[in-house]
């Protein structure tokens, strides 16, 4: 039997966390894709052709992350995926508060208040990253 550390068990904390918070980030988007598409649209850095594209795979993708996290199965290319992902996400953010966008970020619920392209909410992307990271190290290292 396997002994438990210290870091294994934040490992686990952290990819329950992120897992559960990969899975509901998806759910609006998933609902509602012409809302999501039109948010990837407001960021103005894709062409047209692929806004719809991206719509629809990236809450999919998401999903994925998601439950492979929960699971506990792919650990190491889903910490990956994520960390990728996020910092993707996190560059979008930073693009459009230097261009002076005031638009919904698309994160999590795409009609909820506060849900605006803010320094808040790249804060809270890093903490994702840093989670992510932790969990691609930590797999790295086993």
């Amino acid at each position: 039997m396997k002994k438990t550390t210290v870091k294994s068990t934040i490992a686990i904390i952290i990819r329950l966390i992120l897992g559960f918070l990969f899975l509901y980030a998806s759910l609006d988007k998933i609902i509602y894709p012409s809302k999501f598409a039109e948010i990837i649209y407001n960021y103005r850095v894709l062409p047209v052709e692929l806004v719809n594209i991206c719509a629809i795979l990236v809450p999919w993708i998401e999903v994925f992350i998601g439950i492979m996290l929960l699971i506990g199965i792919w650990i190491d290319a889903s910490a990956f995926m994520l960390s990728s992902i996020t910092f993707v996400f996190t560059f979008l953010i930073i693009s459009a508060i230097f261009r002076g966008l005031n638009i919904e970020c698309g994160c999590f619920s795409l009609d909820a208040e506060g849900s605006l392209v803010s320094w808040k909410r790249v804060i809270e992307d890093i903490f994702i990253l840093i989670g992510g990271l932790y969990l691609v190290w930590f797999n790295w290292k086993r």
